[in-house]
């Protein structure tokens, strides 16, 4: 598998992870970290996928800190993929 799919993968595992943490909705604090430490994404890679997904707008992070949301947009899009 090359970096560039297996960053694919792990940004949507964490997206839903934070879904299913979440319950499906959106605007819940989740911390970050956890998500990244549960599936064993060290401290660079979590970091990347939060920038990446709050810049796609899937996740807001709670003053720049690994505290984040997901948003409407990340909600849709994993109820989009499912």
């Amino acid at each position: 598998m090359t970096f560039a799919a297996e960053m694919k993968e792990k940004k949507q595992l964490f997206l839903r992870e934070m879904y299913t943490i979440a319950e499906g909705r959106f605007g819940v604090l989740i911390d970050s970290y956890d998500v990244g430490e549960k599936h064993g994404f060290d401290w660079q890679t979590l970091e990347t996928i939060v920038e990446y997904l709050e810049a796609k707008g899937f996740i807001a992070s709670y003053e720049g800190t690994l505290y984040a949301s997901l948003t409407l947009k990340g909600v849709e899009r994993i109820e989009s993929a499912q």
